[in-house]
């Protein structure tokens, strides 16, 4: 199992500073990847729920980490396909390819803020699926009689999203699921599921099985009295996109606890099928990738 970070590139840690920090402890502590989000216009009653701008553009950020470090990968987590040209997206990522080499992943989404959407001009957000699939069919392919910058080798596309057309999507369109946190059993069956359709279309390329954490924190005790999850936002609010918390017995987050509950939290996720975990600690501080690397990782080495 490989881990990944997704660092806090938004508010007041969007700083070259902050970023630089994470990175240079990232690649020395010997994670495998760090990870941006997406976001671009983002409005006003979203900061007031739960973002804090600015946001800096992932894939911008991507090929200034890449000419920072020699190791680490780069991921989008995840980019919203809808918002950009697929063939400006494609000169971008086969450009980052041919100047940085083969450390950039291209995670891919349908995104979920309206607001968002109608800022951008784009849409109609309904249609959100229908579009990410023709962006990733033209970035793959952009037409004949078109030029576009190509990387040395492909930079894989990992499709995010949780649903059953996501999980389609990735299957048909990509080299690999990324999707947002889910129990172990759910995760299994739905790692069946996709490799199932590849089989049934004749796809046998290489295909990674990824999971994107909600909030991962190692601590020194278990400190007991977990409260129960907060509700989810009601149906057809768009910040029902996150699926609900896995937690335990005891209510406790997965992924937030002793160093031994978080080994053991990843070895179901291992038993699942997951290859690669990008870990959401939500801070600037190295500390806390320094005691996972130290503390849980070399479970796993």
């Amino acid at each position: 199992m490989k881990f990944g970070i997704s660092l806090p590139a938004y508010g007041e840690n969007a700083t070259s500073g902050a970023v630089n920090e994470l990175l240079a402890g990232a690649e020395e502590l010997g994670f495998d990847s760090v990870w941006f989000s997406d976001h671009i216009a983002v409005p006003d009653y979203a900061v007031a729920v739960n973002l804090r701008p600015p946001f800096l553009e992932p894939l911008a950020t991507c090929a200034w980490g890449l000419a920072r470090t020699t190791r680490l990968r780069f991921g989008t987590d995840v980019l919203v396909a809808p918002y950009r040209h697929a063939l400006q997206v494609a000169a971008t990522v086969g450009t980052i390819g041919r100047l940085a080499g083969d450390r950039l992943i291209l995670g891919v989404g349908v995104g979920y803020l309206r607001g968002e959407f109608e800022a951008l001009g784009v849409g109609p957000y309904e249609d959100r699926g229908r579009l990410t699939d023709e962006f990733l069919r033209t970035m793959r392919a952009p037409g004949e009689g078109l030029h576009v910058v190509q990387p040395p080798s492909p930079v894989p596309v990992w499709v995010g999203g949780n649903g059953a057309a996501a999980r389609r999507r990735a299957a048909l369109l990509g080299d690999g699921w990324h999707p947002l946190w889910m129990p172990d059993g759910r995760y299994a069956a739905a790692r069946r599921e996709i490799l199932d359709l590849r089989a049934s279309a004749g796809l046998e390329g290489r295909f990674t099985f990824s999971y994107s954490c909600g909030r991962t924190r190692v601590l020194d005790h278990d400190p007991g009295d977990w409260p129960a999850p907060p509700p989810r936002p009601p149906q057809g609010s768009e910040f029902r996109y996150a699926p609900p918390p896995w937690v335990d017995e005891d209510n406790r987050p997965r992924l937030v606890g002793t160093p031994d509950q978080f080994v053991g939290d990843l070895l179901l996720l291992e038993a699942a099928g997951v290859e690669h975990v990008t870990l959401r600690f939500g801070d600037a501080a190295v500390e806390q990738l320094d005691r996972f690397a130290r503390q849980v990782a070399t479970a796993f080495a």
